[in-house]
């Protein structure tokens, strides 16, 4: 199975995901950074609901960005 990161980033600043998590596909990835996001805008709301700038990055076992989910969409 794949490997993927989820780091939390404004584009300028970057909180790293150290461990990530092994799963099917992109689509879980995907998932999973949206069950990241919830957790994140429900313990911190703002800042996290703080406009359009922070996102969940989804990179791979590679180090390379393949999907960003932005905390705004996340209720």
């Amino acid at each position: 199975m794949p490997h993927y990161r989820f780091h939390l980033t404004d584009g300028h600043r970057r909180i790293d995901d150290s461990e990530g998590l092994e799963l099917a596909g992109d689509a879980a990835a995907r998932e999973e950074a949206l069950r990241v996001g919830r957790l994140l805008v429900k313990r911190h709301g703002e800042p996290a609901r703080d406009g359009s700038r922070w996102f969940v990055a989804i990179t791979d076992a590679h180090g390379r960005e393949i999907d960003r989910v932005p905390l705004a969409i996340i209720e």
